[in-house]
C-alpha cells in the first residue's frame, strides 16, 4: 500500500481522545518468555511496528517479550514527548533488549507530505531532531536506521528503490539521497498489514497475513532474498482490536512456517554504517565546547 501526499495517516488527536482511560494501566507484567522456536536461517522476519508510542505499544512490547522475539519500533518523537504515559512506554521499549527503537522522524510531517518532502534541510532537521530525543533517553543509541514518514522508500547499501506511488513531478529523490549521503539508513517495507487509517482495524487476519507473507517469500519478491521486513501500526493493537491476542497468532503462525525474527540491525552488515548528521553535530558541539 502506498501513501500519497495528499493521505494522511490516523488522526492521532483522536488517538489522544482515549488516551486518559488507559493512562493508569500497569507499563510491566511478569513475563515467561517462550523458548525460541526451530527456525530456517534462511528465512528471517523483520517485524516493524510504526508511529508510536501510542495505545497499542505496551501490547506489543509484551507480546514481544512473551514469544522472545526481537523486532523494531520506528518511533515519532511528537508521540514520545506527548504525554507521561508516552514517556514511559518510549523508555520502556528502549530498555527492551528485543527491541530496536528506530528513528521515525519527529513530526511524521505533521500529515503534510507534500511540503515535508519539498524542503531538504528542514527534512533533515526533522529526523536530526528525532535522533537526539533518542539520544538523550538512551546512551547508547548509535544506529542511523530511520523510516520515512508515509513514504515506502529505501536508501541503504546496494538497496535504493523510491515510492512508486509518488509521482515524479514532486521531485522528492534527491531529499532522501540527502538524507543517505548524511549517513542514514532508510528502511521501507516488503509488505504491509494494511488497517483503516481513522480507527487502526486491520483488514485482514493474521492467517491471511502468514499466509501472504510465505506467498511472497516462494515468488521471491521480497528486496533481499529470505529476508522480510513486514509494516504494522502500533495503533492497531489496542485492546479494542485484540491486539495481543492478534500480534500472538501472527508469530505463532510464522514461527510454525519456520520464520525466524531480528531487528534491522541485522538486514545490512554494521560496518556499511557511517555516523549520520545528527552525531556529526553533536561531537562538533562537544569538541567547540
Amino acid at each position: 500500500m502506498f501513501f500519497f501526499p495528499f493521505v494522511g495517516f490516523a488522526s492521532y488527536d483522536i488517538i489522544d481522545d482515549y488516551e486518559v482511560y488507559d493512562i493508569q494501566k500497569p507499563l510491566t507484567i511478569p513475563i515467561t518468555p517462550k523458548k525460541e522456536a526451530n527456525i530456517n536461517s534462511d528465512k528471517t522476519m523483520f517485524l516493524t511496528f510504526d508511529d508510536g508510542p501510542l495505545l497499542g505499544s505496551n501490547n506489543i512490547i509484551s507480546v514481544l517479550q512473551e514469544e522472545n522475539v526481537k523486532a523494531t519500533m520506528f518511533m515519532i518523537g511528537k508521540h514520545a514527548q506527548r504525554s507521561k504515559y508516552r514517556k514511559k512506554t518510549f523508555k520502556r521499549a528502549i530498555k527492551e533488549p528485543l527491541i530496536l527503537v528506530a528513528n521515525h522522524t519527529y513530526s511524521h510531517a505533521d500529515g503534510r507530505y507534500k511540503h515535508f518532502y519539498s524542503d531538504k534541510e528542514a527534512l533533515i532537521e526533522d529526523i536530526n531532531k528525532m535522533d537526539q530525543i533518542l539520544m538523550e533517553n538512551d546512551p547508547n543509541h548509535n544506529l542511523p536506521y530511520c523510516r520515512l514518514a508515509g513514504r515506502n522508500v529505501w536508501r541503504l547499501p546496494k538497496i535504493i528503490r523510491n515510492d512508486a506511488g509518488i509521482p515524479k513531478r514532486y521531485c522528492e529523490n534527491d531529499k532522501y539521497d540527502a538524507l543517505s549521503e548524511c549517513g542514514y539508513k532508510i528502511f521501507g517495507w516488503d509488505y504491509q498489514w494494511e488497517y483503516n487509517p481513522r480507527s487502526g482495524k486491520v483488514y485482514k487476519t493474521p492467517q491471511e497475513i502468514a499466509n501472504t507473507i510465505e506467498k511472497i517469500y516462494k515468488r521471491g519478491r521480497t528486496r533481499k532474498t529470505g529476508k522480510f521486513v513486514l509494516l504494522m501500526h502500533d495503533f492497531s493493537f489496542r485492546d479494542k482490536f485484540g491486539g495481543k491476542e492478534q500480534l500472538r497468532e501472527l508469530i505463532t503462525e510464522l514461527k510454525s512456517l519456520g520464520w525466524g525474527f531480528a531487528t534491522v540491525a541485522n538486514y545490512i552488515k554494521a560496518k556499511n554504517c557511517k555516523i549520520p548528521y545528527a552525531y556529526n553535530t553533536r561531537q562538533q558541539k562537544t569538541t567547540e565546547h
